[in-house]
């Protein structure tokens, strides 16, 4: 497949899960018949009419090449990388702290950037401020500065619906967290290819953690486990021991003991290799917690 077919392949993918039909999406931007040209990769397509065509299915023009979502420029890449690192570090001081230097640099000033930092300044008002009414209302404000259908998520609407089902979760609300986390995974399973592996991986583990806490141990068992299959097939540590620890509670709730604590060592020495003491020593707590009940 050219380029100009893996363009036109993406178009009519996303065209499809919008439910838009060709004179939908290719009104006042191009005719019908140009849009099928582009969409069987007969013709290429010019940018200005690619971007307008990005717009309308509500994902960034360059969605459809093997660039960054929000730009292909190094620096934009790099601030973004350093807040999701500080994201997963916990650290929301310093997300904050560099989403304010950088929300009014005018290279960041289109929707998809505004809508990153409006994302990330949201989950900084939950966990420093404690303002549930206010980070959910950001968060909602940010699906919406892309969002053109109601049939459809862009890979980052879904991630940004993922931290609302979170905070969901944080607020106690797990009916509410579950359905969340349902409708991100059902919106995820559409996309005809992911950029972030990672969004996925945190939405299984999301939906086992609450399930959990719903006393719904065996369907957080599954979704675990599919998120463990999903960090093996990418070779990737990130959230390996949060998902063994989820998966080893839930087994041991169920009086799968053996296999439970087997899975919960397993989450020890994943946290001691990322050197994260105080998740090993949670664990550790958690494992003398659970013995003692199931004696």
């Amino acid at each position: 497949m050219n380029d100009r077919q893996h363009v036109g392949k993406l178009i009519q993918n996303l065209r499809n899960i919008a439910k838009l039909s060709q004179e939908e999406l290719s009104d006042g931007i191009c005719s019908k018949e140009e849009l099928d040209l582009y969409e069987t990769g007969a013709k290429a397509i010019q940018g200005d009419i690619l971007y307008k065509i990005s717009k309308r299915l509500g994902v960034s023009m360059n969605y459809f090449f093997e660039v960054g979502e929000l730009t292909p420029n190094d620096y934009s890449k790099e601030i973004k990388e350093t807040i999701r690192y500080y994201i997963r570090k916990r650290n929301y001081e310093m997300v904050l702290h560099v989403v304010n230097k950088e929300k009014e640099n005018p290279m960041f000033q289109d929707p998809f950037h505004a809508q990153f930092f409006l994302w990330h300044e949201a989950i900084c008002d939950y966990y420093i401020h404690h303002s549930f009414p206010t980070a959910l209302e950001k968060l909602e404000r940010a699906i919406s500065f892309t969002r053109t259908s109601e049939h459809f998520y862009s890979e980052k609407e879904i991630a940004i619906l993922n931290s609302i089902a979170i905070i969901y979760e944080e607020e106690g609300d797990l009916k509410k967290a579950f359905s969340a986390y349902m409708e991100a995974l059902q919106h995820i399973t559409l996309l005809p290819k992911l950029k972030d592996p990672f969004v996925k991986i945190r939405i299984l583990y999301g939906l086992s953690k609450a399930l959990c806490e719903m006393e719904r141990y065996e369907k957080s068992i599954k979704y675990g486990r599919l998120g463990l299959e999903l960090c093996v097939k990418h070779e990737t540590l990130y959230l390996l021991g949060e998902l063994h620890y989820q998966v080893g509670e839930s087994l041991y709730k169920i009086g799968k003991s053996e296999e439970g604590l087997s899975c919960l060592q397993k989450s020890i020495h994943i946290f001691e290799i990322e050197e994260n003491e105080r998740f090993v020593s949670l664990v550790e707590q958690e494992i003398q917690l659970l013995q003692a009940d199931f004696k």
